[in-house]
């Protein structure tokens, strides 16, 4: 990673050194701003390269980068850096001197937009793959003297050849989406994404770019979507299990499948993988808990053949899977880290368990990286919730629990 950087790097600014020579004029002190990037358009859990030339040595210049998400609101950030003694500002090799992130990252400017209207969210969240195939980020560069430049950055949902299916609950007894990798690819291991108590089917994005990275993905609802509960109360466990057994009929899977579950939906995960020893290999979940929760926004949570799950302790050592579970260490909403590193410590039994914990970060670990989050999260009923956590500290989350995701399914 750290070569493949460099590389980039080195192309931009020698890239940059050609327009810069072709965009001054012979004798005059005239600079071109130019805005250049090593790739044009990249998959969303991605880096982009970005430098900035046809500056003065030492100059400041101002580089902002604007998004609309899904509901067409619109997004921000901004940042000042200082030229080099070639007249070039570097992302990945410069900090800013000022602006809506500290450190050098590259990526810094992406992961630290904040909505323009000021309302609090924990999340961009970008069109959907079934809005769109990608979605654009703007980036522009303004400073004393040259003109403003822009540079539009296509961020791509798949990778050429992925396939999407709508599965429906009359004929496949399931709401969800199934991505297949393009034909040919080498087979991953299958995964199942269950999302948490934002409802709906949330994992539609990290599943599109998972069978990017040739592992079929079906991402489900199970509330919040047409023919399903409207809330989390009373969903059977048996609806996930049929989601997870569907996945491995029609992806082959010989080798079992991988379950992940994120905040609520990670009480569901773990009681698919103990109903289906068998069939579920891996199991990855994140903010998790290591108990039965209540419904919300009451009663009972989970069924079992009609009858209720009991709140309390889940049963891990019905479980022989391998498990990786994430966790922020400043996670407000609940215990998570306890329950994390409960859920990831190696047994006799089950040996490959690991639990990662991440300093700083809050509740919103879950995801791929390279998307704003915040630590609050406005709630069905209109409640404010705490998240805990930092836009930075979650940012290292996901850039490195995603990594470890990747990982996890491909050993």
């Amino acid at each position: 990673m750290v070569w493949t950087t460099r590389r980039a790097l080195g192309a931009a600014l020698g890239a940059l050194l050609l327009i810069g020579s072709s965009g001054c004029t012979s004798g005059s002190d005239r600079h071109q701003l130019v805005i250049f990037a090593v790739e044009q358009d990249t998959l969303a859990d991605q880096p982009v390269h970005l430098v900035v030339g046809g500056l003065r040595s030492g100059q400041e210049v101002t580089v902002t980068a604007e998004a609309q998400d899904v509901a067409g609101n619109g997004w921000q950030s901004k940042a000042v850096y200082r030229a080099d003694s070639r007249g070039s500002v570097s992302l990945d090799r410069d900090a800013p001197i000022s602006g809506s992130y500290q450190q050098v990252d590259g990526m810094g400017l992406f992961w630290s937009m904040l909505p323009t209207d000021g309302i609090a969210t924990t999340l961009f969240t970008p069109p959907p793959p079934a809005v769109g195939a990608d979605f654009p980020i703007r980036i522009t560069a303004t400073a004393d003297g040259p003109a403003t430049a822009e540079h539009t950055v296509t961020r791509r949902w798949t990778a050429d050849g992925v396939t999407a299916t709508a599965l429906k609950l009359d004929t496949d007894h399931v709401v969800g989406t199934l991505y297949l990798p393009p034909a040919g690819t080498p087979a991953k291991t299958p995964i199942l994404l269950l999302g948490g108590s934002e409802g709906g089917n949330s994992g539609v994005g990290a599943a599109a770019l998972l069978a990017s990275h040739g592992h079929p993905a079906l991402a489900v609802a199970y509330f919040g979507a047409l023919g399903l509960p409207p809330t989390l109360q009373n969903i059977p466990v048996e609806y996930a299990v049929g989601a997870a057994r569907l996945l491995a009929e029609r992806t082959g899977a010989t080798g079992g499948i991988a379950v992940e579950g994120i905040s609520r939906g990670s009480e569901l995960a773990l009681l698919v993988a103990a109903q289906l020893p068998d069939l579920v290999r891996r199991v990855v979940v994140y903010a998790p808990s290591a108990d039965v929760n209540g419904g919300l926004p009451g009663g009972v949570a989970w069924t079992e053949n009609g009858a209720p799950v009991p709140t309390g302790p889940i049963a891990l050592d019905r479980i022989p899977a391998s498990i990786l579970a994430v966790a922020g260490e400043q996670d407000r909403l609940w215990p998570a880290p306890r329950w994390a590193r409960q859920i990831g410590t190696p047994t006799a039994a089950a040996p490959n368990r690991q639990a990662v914990l991440y300093p700083g970060a809050g509740h919103a670990v879950a995801g791929f990286p390279y998307l704003p989050t915040g630590g609050t999260l406005v709630a069905l009923d209109g409640t404010t919730l705490d998240l805990g956590g930092d836009a930075a500290a979650n940012e290292a989350a996901h850039v490195g629990g995603w990594a470890k995701l990747l990982s996890f399914l491909d050993s």
